[in-house]
């Protein structure tokens, strides 16, 4: 499926999170004090592993799993979020989230080696927009996709999150997460995170830690979230519903840093901080209170 490579891409930001996000203060220019690279070829070349391994693994998905050459090139509009589109918008989701996901590895990874939060966003927004350009082009070389030119606006977006996050540690980075939650719809054969989009929930979070006023509140034990979900857009939920639905929610969630892993920290110990780092990036389900702000609801003819 299209987007396996990314549930890979999301596991590594994980493990590369778990070593501890860098801090540095938001008013203080690090590359000052900070070995830092010189250009993005330099970047590149230090992280050419990183790189390699997430290109290698896209090509080698792109010919098995995606068609790439299995057409002429063409130009592919999906829509956005309309009831007629192939997925109600959760594919759009998908990449925003798969390159923010990206994004958010490269740019932790340059951080573990040194280098200054600022060029640590801008390098690795430049190699994940990169790499998901390369996607989007021979997407156009396969019959059963094509170039959409909405697929790139949302990988920016994603990618500009991380960016974001990154040089804003202390404000942003410290309160927005973007996760998913996951549950295997009834219309698919196993554990498919990712393409499943009956089954996926896309969040953005605002954790109540991060902001200053809050800190020392009960407030900061918990998070408000904003979702979004679609069911029975693909044709393996026809046995189950003759309805495409989306659902736009509100929520408040436990935050699990400020209940369990900040008061626990040592006990739990390197197991504990990549449990921590992975709740950063999927939501735990059933630790949440949710109510619908939109619905929608179509036949399928």
């Amino acid at each position: 499926m299209k987007y396996r490579i990314f549930t890979l891409l999301v596991l590594l930001s994980f493990f590369t999170s778990a070593r501890g996000f860098a801090q540095p203060t938001d008013s203080v220019n690090l590359s000052a004090i900070q070995p830092d690279y010189r250009d993005f070829w330099h970047a590149s070349e230090e992280n050419w592993l990183e790189i390699g391994a997430l290109f290698g693994g896209i090509t080698y998905l792109g010919l098995k799993e995606w068609d790439w050459g299995s057409s002429k090139f063409k130009f592919n509009g999906e829509g956005w979020f309309g009831m007629d589109t192939g997925s109600g918008g959760a594919d759009k989701l998908g990449h925003l989230y798969s390159t923010y996901a990206m994004s958010e590895f490269l740019s932790h990874r340059m951080m573990d080696k040194g280098y200054s939060a600022q060029s640590s966003a801008l390098y690795s927004v430049y190699a994940a927009s990169a790499l998901m350009l390369y996607v989007e082009v021979f997407d156009g070389y396969s019959g059963d996709h094509g170039f959409s030119y909405q697929d790139l606006v949302a990988n920016t977006v994603g990618a500009g999150v991380s960016y974001f996050k990154t040089i804003y540690p202390h404000t942003l980075g410290d309160t927005l997460d973007l996760r998913i939650e996951y549950s295997p719809s009834k219309g698919m054969e196993g554990f498919h995170p990712v393409t499943d989009y009956s089954g996926m929930k896309y969040l953005a979070v605002a954790k109540l830690n991060g902001i200053d006023a809050l800190k020392k509140t009960p407030l900061r034990f918990f998070e408000l979230q904003l979702g979004y979900f679609t069911r029975g857009f693909a044709k393996n939920d026809r046995p189950f519903t003759d309805y495409r639905t989306t659902e736009t929610f509100v929520g408040i969630s436990i935050n699990l840093d400020e209940l369990l892993f900040k008061p626990y920290e040592k006990q739990l110990g390197q197991v504990g901080q990549y449990i921590r780092a992975a709740t950063h990036y999927v939501q735990v389900p059933g630790i949440s209170l949710r109510t619908d702000i939109a619905e929608r609801r179509k036949g399928v003819n």
